[in-house]
């Protein structure tokens, strides 16, 4: 049976992008996490580097552009959330019709499976009736059948049964191939 984007290659590409964001958003996280983790481990030198550069100093100006990659980092894990959320509603809004394709490639299938079932129902309600024809002849003779409880089923005994109103319905729905 089809997946629901096996059957709609919309719905399919909606689940790639939404997987796609979803792996680029933890990555970001944990890059902004370690950079976070780093800043608070490596303080800036309190001299910016050009003041350092005048009286002749050297500091890692990297460590001066760190605040400023973690807010670049904090804003794209913000937007690849937003960018989540959206395409997951897409993807929720295109559910019916990626369902509605499934379930047309798979009706075929389902109709030889319930086609199947029902044939074993009908074998199984010709068995029933013919065990219960012999209760019924024993009886007829006058035997007392309490020496040999009966198995008896309300699935098949009932004449407004299940069975029938699960044939009917089937057979309308179109799954008596």
């Amino acid at each position: 049976m089809p997946s629901l984007a096996e059957a709609d290659a919309e719905y399919a590409a909606l689940c790639e992008r939404y997987v796609a964001l979803a792996e680029e958003h933890a990555q970001i996280i944990r890059e902004a996490d370690v950079l976070e983790a780093d800043i608070r481990e490596r303080k800036a030198p309190a001299i910016r580097p050009e003041v350092a550069e005048l009286i002749g100093e050297s500091v890692d100006t990297s460590l001066f552009q760190r605040p400023q990659r973690l807010r670049e980092l904090r804003q794209r894990a913000a937007n690849l959330e937003q960018a989540r959320e959206i395409v997951r509603r897409h993807r929720d809004d295109r559910i019916g019709r990626a369902s509605l394709l499934a379930c047309n490639i798979a009706k075929a299938e389902y109709g030889k499976r319930v086609a199947k079932f029902i044939a074993a129902l009908e074998a199984a309600k010709a068995a029933y009736d013919e065990a219960d024809a012999l209760l019924d002849a024993l009886e007829r003779e006058g035997a007392q059948v309490g020496y040999m409880p009966p198995a008896r089923s309300i699935f098949f005994a009932d004449s407004d049964n299940g069975l029938q109103r699960f044939i009917a319905e089937a057979r309308s729905n179109g799954y008596d191939q």
